[in-house]
C-alpha cells in the first residue's frame, strides 16, 4: 500500500474542520447534559471513563499507530492487525467485566460496577473500528473522517444521549451516548474503508505482526504514561473524595472533572490534529531532518500564536467561562479552572512534541520524561490532599508539573531532531508577544465592565454575555496584530499563501503585511 505524499494544507483544513466541529458539538452536548444530570453522575462517569481509558491503551497495544507510522504496509499486515486487535478487544471486555467488582470496592461504589461493565463494550467496538480508521489516517483522508465524526456525534450524543438524559436516565444517558457514538463510528469507518484488503478473513502469520508490535509496544507504553499523567489527578481526587467523609463524594469528583474538562477543550483540538495530520505527515518525512524541523518549527509558532493569548484569556475570566459552558451551578469551579487554564498553553505545546517523538520513533527517552512527570504529579497531589489543600491545591500541582514537563521536553527535543533547543523556544515568541498585547485589554474589560454576578446567578446575566463577547473580540484582535507584524507565523514565509490570506483583508492592511 503506497503512502501518499503528505498534503498538509488540505489535510489540516479538513481535520481542523473535523476537530473544531467535534469540539463544538461535544461542548454543546456537555453544556446541555450539565443541565440535565447531576454533578454526582458526572463524577461517577468520569471515574468509569478513566478506568476504561487506562485499560483500552493496552487493548490496542499500538496497532493503530503502527499502521500509520510503518513506511511499507502490505495486505498481510492489515489482515494480521485486524484479527489481533479484535481478539484483544474481546479479551479485554471479558477481563473488565470480571474485574469490575474489585474496582467498585476500591472506589466504594456498587453503581460503578454496572457502569464499568457496560462501558467495557467499547473495547470490542473500538477494536472493530481500529484498522479502517488507521488506514484513513494513513492516507490523510480527513474528509471521510469528518463525515463519520459528524454522523456519530449528532446521532449518538445529541440524539440518543440528550434524549435519554431529558427522560431522566441520569448517568445511563451518558453511557448510551458513548456506546452509540462508538458503534456508529465503527460502521462509518467500515463503509469508508479506503482500500479493500484481499483475503481479509484468511489466516495470518506471527511474522506479519511481529514488527508492528515492536513499535506498537513502545507506542503503547508512551501512550499509557501520557494518559496516566492526564488522568491521575481525577483518579486521586475521586479516590480521596469517596474514601473520606469530608471528601465530598462523587459531587466533588464531578466538580473537579468538569473543571479539568474545560481545561482540556483547547488541548483536545491540538491533540486530535497532532494524532492524525501531524503524526501521519511527520511519519512520511521522518527521515528528512530538514523537512521535519520546518514542520515542527511552523507548528510551534502557529500553536503558540493561537493558544498563549487564549490561555491567558481563559485564566483571567475562568468563572465566566465556567458559568457560560456548565451553568450557574458550576460557578464554584472558577478558581479551579483558573489555575488549570494557566497550564493550557504549555500542555498544548507538549501535544505537538508528542506527535514528533511518535513519528520519529524517539519514544524511549520521551517515556522517561513522561514517567518522571507522572511520579512528580502523583506525589505532589497526594501531599496536597493530605495537607488539606483541596481541589485548588490539586490544580496547582497539575499546572506546576505541566510547566516543568514542557521545559524538560523542549530542552531535550531540540537536539533530538538536530535542532538547537534555543530555536525551539524562540519559535514560541509570537504567542508570548500576543499575550503581552492582549493583557492590557483584558485588564480594562475586567475593571470597566459591571459585575455580572450581581444580584444572583439565576440566569445568564447580560453583563456576563457582554464581558465574554469583549474578551473573544479582544483576543482575536491581539492575535491579528501580531500576525500583521509577523506574517510568517500564519504562512511560514510562503509568499503565495500570504497573498491568498491577505486578499480577504482591506487593501491598506494587505499592503502593510506584504512589506513585512
Amino acid at each position: 500500500m503506497e503512502r501518499r505524499k503528505p498534503a498538509f494544507a488540505s489535510s489540516i483544513r479538513w481535520q481542523s474542520a473535523n476537530v473544531v466541529s467535534q469540539v463544538l458539538l461535544q461542548l454543546l452536548f456537555i453544556m446541555l447534559l450539565a443541565r440535565l444530570i447531576s454533578k454526582a453522575d458526572f463524577g461517577l462517569m468520569s471515574i468509569a471513563l478513566v478506568v476504561v481509558g487506562f485499560v483500552e491503551i493496552f487493548a490496542q497495544i499500538g496497532i493503530g499507530p503502527s499502521l500509520v507510522q510503518r513506511q511499507h504496509l502490505e495486505p498481510r499486515h492489515v489482515r494480521a492487525a485486524l484479527h489481533f486487535s479484535v481478539g484483544l478487544g474481546v479479551a479485554f471486555f471479558l477481563g473488565m467485566y470480571a474485574l469490575a467488582p474489585q474496582v467498585g470496592v476500591w472506589f466504594n461504589s456498587a453503581e460503578l460496577v454496572e457502569v464499568l461493565r457496560w462501558i467495557a463494550l467499547s473495547f470490542i467496538l473500538s477494536s472493530l473500528a481500529l484498522v479502517p480508521r488507521s488506514l484513513l489516517v494513513r492516507r490523510m483522508d480527513f474528509k471521510r473522517l469528518f463525515a463519520a465524526a459528524m454522523v456519530s456525534m449528532v446521532i449518538g450524543n445529541l440524539g440518543i444521549g440528550l434524549g435519554l438524559a431529558y427522560a431522566g436516565y441520569g448517568v445511563w444517558a451518558y453511557v448510551a451516548a458513548l456506546l452509540s457514538q462508538n458503534a456508529l463510528l465503527g460502521i462509518c469507518f467500515w463503509l469508508m474503508w479506503p482500500e479493500r484488503t484481499p483475503g481479509l478473513l484468511k489466516r495470518w502469520q506471527w511474522e506479519d505482526l511481529k514488527d508492528m508490535l515492536a513499535y506498537g509496544g513502545r507506542s503503547t507504553l508512551f501512550n499509557w504514561f501520557n494518559y496516566a499523567a492526564s488522568k491521575a489527578d481525577t483518579v486521586l481526587v475521586g479516590e480521596f473524595a469517596q474514601s473520606r467523609s469530608s471528601g465530598g463524594g462523587w459531587t466533588a469528583t464531578g466538580l473537579y472533572d468538569r473543571s479539568a474538562h474545560l481545561m482540556s477543550l483547547p488541548i483536545t483540538v491540538l491533540g486530535k490534529l497532532g494524532d492524525s495530520v501531524l503524526f501521519s505527515g511527520m511519519s512520511a518525512i521522518q527521515t528528512d531532518a530538514k523537512a521535519l524541523q520546518q514542520v515542527v518549527g511552523r507548528g510551534i509558532s502557529l500553536i503558540s500564536w493561537l493558544i498563549v493569548p487564549g490561555s491567558l484569556a481563559l485564566a483571567w475570566f475562568a468563572t465566566e467561562v465556567s458559568v457560560v459552558i456548565l451553568g450557574a451551578d458550576y460557578a464554584d469551579a472558577g478558581p479551579i479552572v483558573r489555575i488549570l487554564f494557566i497550564g493550557v498553553a504549555f500542555r498544548s505545546l507538549i501535544k505537538l512534541a508528542d506527535a514528533v517523538v511518535r513519528a520519529a520513533d524517539l519514544l524511549l527517552p520521551a517515556i522517561a520524561i513522561k514517567a518522571g512527570y507522572l511520579g512528580a504529579l502523583v506525589g505532589s497531589i497526594l501531599k496536597a490532599l493530605d495537607a488539606g489543600a483541596g481541589l485548588e491545591g490539586v490544580a496547582w500541582c497539575v499546572t506546576a508539573c505541566t510547566i516543568v514537563q514542557f521545559l524538560v521536553f523542549y530542552r531535550w527535543m531540540g537536539p533530538a531532531i538536530n535542532w538547537t533547543s534555543g530555536a525551539v523556544f524562540r519559535a514560541t515568541s509570537s504567542g508570548w508577544l500576543a499575550a503581552i498585547v492582549a493583557a492590557p485589554g483584558f485588564a480594562a474589560i475586567s475593571w470597566l465592565t459591571p459585575d455580572w454576578s450581581e444580584p444572583a446567578l439565576g440566569v445568564l446575566q447580560p453583563m456576563l454575555a457582554l464581558r465574554v463577547a469583549l474578551v473573544i473580540f479582544w483576543t482575536a484582535i491581539s492575535c491579528f496584530v501580531v500576525a500583521a507584524a509577523r506574517p510568517h507565523v500564519v504562512d511560514g514565509g510562503d509568499l503565495e499563501l500570504r497573498k491568498r490570506w491577505t486578499a480577504y483583508l482591506p487593501a491598506w492592511i494587505g499592503s502593510y503585511i506584504a512589506r513585512q
